[in-house]
């Protein structure tokens, strides 16, 4: 010390120094939590479900389907190309078929393309419609098999076949089938 009371010129540089060690160790802790804390997230990250939707129209008289069976189509509307085995078409009975199956497009699914359901032909394992509040579920999966999306058609009306239909023999409206 000075005679003076204040500290010599030696003494100075030892507190400046101090100070940026210590901010430097705080700077390396920080860094090392926070990328500890990403690389914990990592494993966790999926990839988002697909954004987009599907619309329906329900024909109930049949009209230009085969023996006037009522039918539903189902459009892609919006949204990314989608595996076409990853769309599952369930009805309420629990029975299923993918897009896959009843779409001769591809492999793929884009957006603007539909598929034509009546419960017969390519989609006979699904229930036909046969009256309001029939249901058609469409589920979306990922290659892992977990569910991402789900869209519920439901029936607005029972069936409506025309006067006449080969498929309405007590001319009820309703097919003979239900």
């Amino acid at each position: 010390m000075c005679r003076h009371g204040r500290p010599s010129g030696s003494d100075r540089g030892v507190s400046p120094v101090i100070g940026v060690v210590l901010l430097v160790a705080i700077g390396i802790l920080l860094a090392a939590v926070l990328a500890s804390l990403a690389m914990s997230f990592e494993g966790k990250l999926r990839e988002p479900a697909p954004a987009g939707g599907f619309e329906a129209e329900y024909v109930a008289s049949g009209g230009d389907n085969a023996a006037d069976r009522p039918y539903v189509t189902i459009t892609h509307e919006v949204g990314r190309t989608v595996d076409g085995d990853n769309i599952v078409i369930r009805d309420e009975s629990g029975n299923s078929v993918t897009w896959s199956d009843v779409w001769t497009g591809g492999p793929e699914v884009k957006s603007g393309e539909y598929v034509h359901l009546d419960g017969f032909d390519s989609d006979s394992a699904l229930d036909p419609i046969c009256a309001e509040g029939d249901t058609y579920r469409i589920i979306l999966t990922d290659d892992d098999g977990d569910t991402l999306k789900l869209n519920t058609w439901e029936a607005p009306s029972d069936p409506a076949l025309p006067p006449g239909s080969p498929s309405d023999s007590d001319g009820d409206g309703v097919p003979d089938w239900c």
